[in-house]
């Protein structure tokens, strides 16, 4: 009985701080994790047959190596009469023109892309009706013949309610950019040293 306690007690004493380790590594990792951002505002729906640039919102992500191409593809689309939420890098590397939106947003997706050759549409889950433009390393310019407009599917559209979009990809503000909105929770990137325009 005397040795099955001398070996008993260590036992229990090492699970016990097992234990003790276990419950204070959960709390702490609980305790430190950031906490939920808040949900996206849905995009407001509007009657129209067709959508113009001045139905949509974008936010503009230089993905290659090139300093200030956000700014410039920015200033393009200003000109054209879009709204631009944001001009920022990204750590996310692209090579061709992405344009990405929900698929309940295709006319303003169809809309932007005309503004951009070699330009991909690709979609996910965003609900506020914001549109994303991607730029990279191989960007091939804009496309002087784009649309002025295109047609609305159901008559109407669904465009961005408020100035806090869906997350974006890890990105900081380019510090030259004028026309931008606070960073989203989260987002890291090395700012655009040329600034915009350059």
């Amino acid at each position: 009985m005397r040795l099955f306690r001398l070996i008993a007690t260590p036992v229990l004493l090492l699970a016990l701080l097992g234990f003790l380790i276990w419950g204070a590594t959960w709390g702490w990792r609980n305790l430190t994790a950031p906490l939920p951002g808040p949900s996206p505002t849905p995009c407001v729906t509007v009657p129209a047959t067709v959508v113009t640039p001045a139905n949509v919102s974008v936010r503009v992500f230089n993905g290659g190596f090139t300093s200030g191409l956000a700014g410039r593809v920015r200033d393009h689309l200003t000109n054209q009469g879009f709204t631009v939420l944001r001009v920022a890098n990204t750590d996310e590397r692209v090579a061709e023109t992405i344009v990405r939106g929900s698929e309940e947003s295709e006319s303003a997706l169809l809309l932007v892309q005309s503004h951009f050759n070699e330009s991909v549409i690709q979609y996910d889950d965003r609900v506020d009706g914001t549109v994303d433009v991607f730029v990279g390393t191989t960007y091939a310019g804009v496309n002087e013949n784009f649309l002025p407009e295109v047609a609305t599917e159901g008559g109407v559209t669904c465009e961005f309610p408020s100035p806090s979009p869906s997350p974006s990809p890890e990105a900081t503000e380019d510090p030259g950019s004028a026309e931008t909105e606070p960073a989203a929770e989260g987002d890291e990137a090395t700012a655009d040293a040329e600034g915009d325009g350059e």
